[in-house]
């Protein structure tokens, strides 16, 4: 869990609002200095990461993302479909924190995405969640062919989605750069999209605890 979270829940609830409202001000401030002098709106490309940031913990306590691992989160999950993401900048602070850049970080970045696979599955077969929903994941790093093995269909992702990592690009910059060890620039224009099916993935709980395992040795 992150470690945010262990707090007194009114604390968290606190901290959680005044970094809404800081979140508010800035956008507000950007906003009004735009007025007059329109190149102020460039500051918008600092606000996107830095709004992810501030609103990660009031969309987590709102039900807006749903963490099946600490790492690992739906947004705005239904029962038909879960759009997976990993974890915001937020998280990379409080979680992986403690983590050495390059190999560590990013075994402990994938062994927490299967924990969430794993999670995924022990809902589905406790009926929490229908078969028959459709985990969907957007990245630049997928490896295509332990994907297939594992069951996922792989696509070409949606324009929106595309336009979705780019908005996000110097958190991804920063947050790919320590999971190489070293400055390195992610490959947004191979996005792919995943998508596999409740009951599909289920069948797959064996292989992924083989890695799972692998991965905490």
């Amino acid at each position: 869990m992150n470690d945010f979270y262990k707090q007194p829940k009114a604390l968290v609830w606190i901290e959680s609002i005044l970094f809404l409202l800081a979140g508010f001000f800035l956008a507000v401030l950007i906003i009004e200095k735009g007025y007059d002098q329109p190149l102020y709106y460039l500051a918008f490309v600092l606000y996107v990461p830095i709004s992810q940031f501030l609103y990660t913990p009031l969309f987590t306590l709102t039900g807006g993302y749903t963490y099946y691992s600490p790492m690992l989160l739906g947004y705005m999950a239904n029962e038909k479909q879960i759009d997976l993401h990993s974890g915001t900048s937020f998280d990379h602070l409080f979680v992986l924190r403690n983590c050495k850049p390059g190999i560590e970080l990013r075994n402990r970045l994938l062994a927490y995405h299967l924990e969430g696979l794993l999670y995924l599955i022990s809902l589905i077969e406790n009926k929490q969640i229908p078969e028959s929903v459709t985990l969907v994941g957007t990245s630049y790093f997928f490896n295509d062919r332990t994907l297939k093995r594992l069951g996922f269909q792989i696509e070409k992702a949606s324009t929106f989605y595309r336009a979705n990592l780019f908005l996000n690009f110097i958190d991804l910059f920063w947050m790919y750069s320590l999971s190489r060890g070293k400055v390195s620039m992610p490959a947004l224009w191979k996005a792919k999209k995943a998508q596999i099916q409740g009951a599909a993935l289920v069948a797959q709980k064996v292989n992924l605890e083989v890695l799972y395992g692998k991965l905490k040795e």
